[in-house]
């Protein structure tokens, strides 16, 4: 399933002890995963995650990039993310359903105690669109396209620090609590993803990766895409009282997507 994710890199300083311990030695030991393998982990066990809410790698793996001297690590935690999407699709469907997608009592409890845990994911999945609200954490120059050299056309990602990305996200919702009626679900949303990255410190780096997601659009599509931009457009508008045109740009970028959303689920 084409999927789009927002990743947290933390600083390996900024880890309580015995985590940092734990991925000091991960680190010091070159273990950590490239994303062609984290790729490959995902879409080859993504079924068997979901069903035995188990997986090969066990909980130590993890992204790790380096930015001049600073060590950021992205645990993958993906049995945490099984059981979040577990709970997302049971909240969304009747139980007698989720029975027969996750047939093993067993396995639906060890998710079910995973998501009530209190523990944050550090990666957040959303299939078959980038969800609009995302883009509010970034800033347009934020915006990076790169040629992989396996081919595929542009991989689109934007990169921010979660201090950046929480000031932009609470001054959408200061701006459209102000301005818009019937707002309930938008700020929702915002307020949601707000709550999320407060759980890490600023200086951790947000990275939002279109990945499979944006292998559904044309090359040109995704070297072209302006949502970012627009959706920025739309909330200045907001606070200049402009609300014919905010609800103009936003409508456009909410109805591309849709479009897309709608025509993949479709094929």
């Amino acid at each position: 399933m084409p999927t789009a994710q927002l990743k947290v890199f933390v600083p390996l300083a900024s880890f309580p002890p015995r985590e940092r311990a734990r991925w000091a030695a991960y680190v010091e030991a070159g273990e950590g995963l490239t994303r062609g393998q984290v790729a490959e982990v995902e879409w080859r066990d993504a079924s068997a995650r979901l069903v035995g809410g188990r997986t090969p790698l066990g909980p130590d793996a993890a992204l790790v990039r380096r930015a001049g001297s600073r060590t950021l690590v992205c645990p993958l935690q993906l049995e945490l993310r099984a059981a979040f999407a577990l709970a997302a699709f049971r909240r969304s469907i009747p139980d007698v359903v989720v029975d027969q997608f996750v047939p093993d009592t067993q396995a639906r409890d060890l998710l079910a105690e995973a998501a009530a845990s209190g523990e944050v994911p550090h990666i957040l999945d959303e299939p078959w669109a980038v969800p609009l609200h995302w883009f509010v954490a970034f800033a347009p120059d934020e915006r990076r396209v790169q040629d992989p050299p396996e081919g595929a056309g542009p991989r689109v990602r934007y990169l921010t620090t979660v201090g950046q990305a929480v000031v932009r996200l609470e001054h959408a919702i200061e701006v459209v609590e102000g301005t818009v009626e019937d707002a309930d679900e938008v700020l929702l949303a915002l307020a949601e993803l707000t709550a999320w990255l407060d759980g890490f410190v600023d200086e951790a780096v947000v990275e939002l990766d279109e990945g499979g997601v944006g292998q559904l659009r044309s090359p040109e599509e995704r070297r072209a895409d302006r949502t970012c931009a627009e959706l920025h457009e739309a909330i200045d508008a907001l606070a200049a009282g402009d609300l014919l045109a905010a609800a103009a740009t936003f409508g456009a970028v909410r109805a591309r997507w849709s479009a897309q959303r709608s025509r993949d689920h479709a094929s």
